[in-house]
């Protein structure tokens, strides 16, 4: 088995047959692949769905139940049960080229030094965008285009979670997904891509970049609205900081405090207040923290 794919899901009802049709018709060999369909719980109704596309492409798909709530919980369950050499990653509202898995393998191929691989991530509106709506706001949205070649990424510009892969081997000498780093309820904690990425880059491993391993971000309507996009910065504050805590340690976080509250204060854009306010409070719940898992 060349390549696993891991495709943590849930409650997605009719919307994920897009990316499970893009699944198994991928241009590479049937033998050469495998899709794991991690339920992260879903309903009832939305488990059936999943288990009868799997039932029904026995060639390609594996049902894989994880109860334990978190996108990386679904993401190490796929780990543990994977069978290929090349572990791909995708989001349950991305759909990928038919190409996507071939592109990411060659480019594996072709750099033995490379553990990890992220591909393009395009977005794609699934209503109509409003018009203040710009490239400011792709951060937020996962989108991730570094040009038309493939090159080295580094902290911190690193794949992002709905379009990457890894060696197996990266998970056995780095870990895995921290689940720390994760949503849990009202929480929208996130970076647990980005924090893996980077364990792999800090093991002395390369990060790539592959332009031709794309796939399409699928946008809904009610993430389009200005307050989404502050709560979203805010947390993506609050993910920074325990980042930054679990790796540069506490003596980081105090360094950077004064600047960052400064600019909850002075920054011209609601958003990047938003994120720094995120940064502090942050800040403030993780400084202290003797342990950080």
């Amino acid at each position: 088995m060349r390549i696993s794919v891991i495709l943590p899901t849930k409650d997605r009802g009719p919307d994920i047959d897009q990316t499970l049709a893009a699944l198994r018709d991928q241009s590479v060999a049937v033998a050469d692949y495998e899709v794991i369909v991690v339920d992260n719980a879903s309903s009832p109704e939305n488990g059936l769905r999943l288990r009868r596309w799997c039932e029904q492409n026995p060639d390609v798909f594996r049902y894989l139940p994880e109860p334990a709530p978190g996108l990386n919980h679904a993401r190490n369950a796929g780990v543990r049960a994977a069978r290929g050499d090349v572990l791909a990653f995708l989001d349950d509202d991305a759909v990928p080229d038919q190409t996507w898995l071939a592109a990411l393998d060659q480019v594996f191929e072709q750099h033995a030094a490379a553990w990890a691989v992220g591909g393009r991530v395009v977005s794609r509106f699934t209503s109509e965008p409003p018009a203040w709506l710009d490239a400011t706001f792709d951060v937020y949205l996962s989108a991730f285009d570094r040009g038309d070649s493939v090159r080295p990424l580094h902290y911190d510009d690193l794949p992002r979670g709905a379009n990457m892969a890894f060696r197996k081997p990266a998970f056995e000498q780095c870990g895995l997904f921290a689940t720390r780093l994760d949503r849990r309820g009202d929480m929208l904690l996130s970076n647990g891509d980005i924090e893996m990425c980077y364990r792999v880059e800090r093991a002395g491993h390369d990060v790539l970049y592959a332009p031709d391993a794309r796939v399409l971000h699928l946008i809904r309507g009610d993430r389009l609205d200005q307050q989404w996009f502050r709560r979203r910065a805010y947390w993506q504050g609050r993910s920074q900081a325990l980042f930054e805590r679990m790796h540069f340690g506490a003596a980081h976080l105090i360094r950077k405090l004064p600047y960052r509250l400064l600019r909850t204060l002075v920054s011209a854009s609601s958003y990047r207040r938003a994120m720094h306010r995120g940064l502090c409070a942050g800040t403030l719940r993780h400084l202290f923290e003797n342990r950080i898992h």
